[in-house]
């Protein structure tokens, strides 16, 4: 069986503990980022939001870090790598926002602590997969197919998830009038990040078809669905909840959710 490499899976504990920090600072402190995150988010709701896609993040750390077979991890890895790639470019683009010279000691060192981790996790990340890639050994054999029509949602979703990801994130000026809340180019960026790497993971979970292999993504689109979805009811003032992107953006989280349990549901029979 081919396995995990030793530098994936320490940077799968890394990033959970990073994930789980940034979960805290943009869910927990929404309305504080000016004092405790790396760039002050003017938006609640999107400081909520971001929060609890890194909480999905730390559960897909979390558990991948424990498995042992690379076929079970993979869409998490690769979804982790478009992720922090897309997440530094979003960085360089808009370095000006970020509290890299503030006076308050915790706020500079949030900033400072965004800027190594994402200037240098690409590169790590990078090496990782190619060490990876040189693992000897097999993938275990398929023992539970995934069903025609839940291929079909994964695709739905992983196709919404990429094309209003690249959208956001290569001309979030077009989009920002019609979202369903506040963005500026950075948010829509740190948002696109997130869309695209879901898509990717379930785009993975497409390919892999099985059951076994796909147990972290079931958690984490769980996970990642209900904390976004419970960020929508905290600052639901803040949601257009009438407009086309708006119903869009919240049948994106629900089918998430739904495919998240509804696959851990059917993982416990096959």
């Amino acid at each position: 069986m081919k396995q995990i490499h030793p530098w994936l899976r320490a940077i799968f504990y890394l990033g959970s503990v990073l994930s789980l920090l940034a979960g805290i600072q943009l869910f927990f402190l929404s309305d504080k980022t000016d004092l405790y995150f790396s760039w002050t988010i003017q938006s609640t709701l999107m400081a909520a939001t971001l929060g609890a896609f890194y909480f999905g993040a730390m559960t897909f750390g979390i558990l991948t870090s424990r498995e042992k077979a690379w076929a079970n991890v993979r869409g998490p890895a690769f979804g982790l790598f478009a992720f922090i790639v897309l997440t530094l470019v979003a960085t360089l683009l808009h370095l000006d926002r970020f509290h890299l010279g503030s006076e308050n000691l915790v706020t500079r060192t949030s900033a400072w602590l965004w800027m190594s981790v994402y200037s240098v996790l690409p590169v790590l990340m990078l090496i990782a997969l190619v060490l990876q890639a040189r693992v000897l050994g097999a993938d275990p054999r398929r023992t539970s197919a995934l069903p025609a029509w839940v291929r079909l949602l994964l695709l739905l979703h992983a196709l919404a998830g990429i094309l209003l990801g690249g959208w956001l994130f290569f001309a979030p000026s077009s989009l920002i009038p019609a979202w369903p809340w506040a963005l500026t180019p950075l948010t829509a960026r740190a948002l696109a990040a997130w869309l695209f790497a879901l898509g990717i993971v379930g785009l993975q979970a497409i390919l892999e078809n099985d059951w076994q292999r796909n147990r972290i993504m079931a958690a984490g689109f769980c996970v990642s669905a209900s904390m976004a979805l419970l960020a929508l009811v905290r600052f639901s003032s803040q949601m257009n909840w009438q407009s086309m992107m708006g119903i869009s953006y919240l049948a994106y989280l629900v089918l998430m959710l739904a495919i998240g349990v509804m696959s851990l549901l059917l993982l416990r029979r096959a």
